[in-house]
């Protein structure tokens, strides 16, 4: 009885709570694909500058009857210039569209960027075109005015693509739906006065 009495009359040991650590969330990052956006940008912007200041060196070319028909070496450079945009601005804007898509509250958004990149994309596709007319006409074929037009218009895809890229990537990433909460009146048998009410 006096052992149960002592047991009793003893402090019961201290045990601190612990709180439950949650899992580490990892959230995407706020400037990712900022870098490679960039360096697409500067090498598009190399490339088109090195296709216009070689467009007077392609009329030459044209107009030698006897060089052999190859574009000069500031083309080339140019070409691959805006080979390596294309595919730098593709990656970065697909990146950035998953982060921003990711971090919205709704697909909202998206549609600006889609309908910009839709229309630069026409844009250019209508200046390659109206170079290529150009380049295949006899009286106009030794001028530098089609390569020019080819230049921008092949800037201008790049530039929609990327903006394309980025829009449909955000939508992919970004919530089907968004929610809105609105205050509305409410009157019922002894109630009446506001309420909150979420659309989904």
């Amino acid at each position: 009885m006096w052992l149960a009495l002592a047991m009793f009359l003893a402090p019961a040991p201290r045990v601190d709570a612990v709180a439950p650590t949650s899992p580490r969330v990892e959230a995407p990052r706020r400037f990712e694909g900022v870098v490679v956006l960039t360096a697409g940008a500067l090498a598009g912007a190399a490339g088109l500058g090195l296709g216009l200041a070689s467009a007077q060196q392609v009329a030459a070319v044209d107009r030698c009857v006897e060089c052999p028909p190859r574009l000069p070496a500031m083309a080339l450079a140019a070409v691959a210039l805006n080979t390596t945009s294309l595919g730098l601005l593709t990656l970065g804007a697909g990146v950035r569209g998953r982060v921003c898509g990711s971090r919205s509250p709704s697909r909202a958004g998206a549609a600006p960027w889609i309908s910009v990149g839709g229309l630069t994309t026409t844009g250019g596709l209508l200046f390659v075109a109206a170079g290529l007319g150009w380049q295949f006409a006899e009286s106009s074929r030794a001028s530098a005015t089609p390569w020019t037009l080819l230049q921008i218009g092949l800037s201008s895809v790049v530039a929609g693509s990327s903006l394309l890229v980025y829009g449909l990537a955000y939508r992919k990433y970004a919530p089907d739906r968004e929610l809105r909460v609105d205050v509305v009146p409410t009157a019922a048998r002894g109630h009446l006065g506001l309420a909150l009410v979420g659309r989904f």
